[in-house]
């Protein structure tokens, strides 16, 4: 079974959903970042981390259709996603 949570948070205008789920086919735990408002439109990063993997094994990949990814948000994100995955 697949479990998926989802929270907003906002930097600077800009409000960024991050929804974090396991991937049971591929045994990953994926955190995906999307710009809130546009339902149709894809992640523009994610961090992946492998079936029994911690924050030491996380990578990051960001979609190069989405263009160009402030430093300082991919921080924050970076900031969240290792919060999600040191939390459990």
């Amino acid at each position: 079974m697949e479990e998926t949570k989802m929270r907003t948070v906002k930097f600077g205008e800009s409000e960024i959903d991050v929804i974090d789920f396991e991937d049971v086919a591929a045994g990953e735990r994926v955190i995906e970042f999307r710009y809130r408002g546009d339902p149709k439109k894809a992640s523009f990063a994610a961090i992946v981390v492998p079936d029994g993997g911690s924050w030491s094994s996380a990578l990051l990949s960001i979609d190069p259709q989405a263009g160009d990814v402030s430093a300082p948000l991919m921080a924050d994100l970076m900031d969240v996603a290792r919060s999600l995955i040191e939390a459990r």
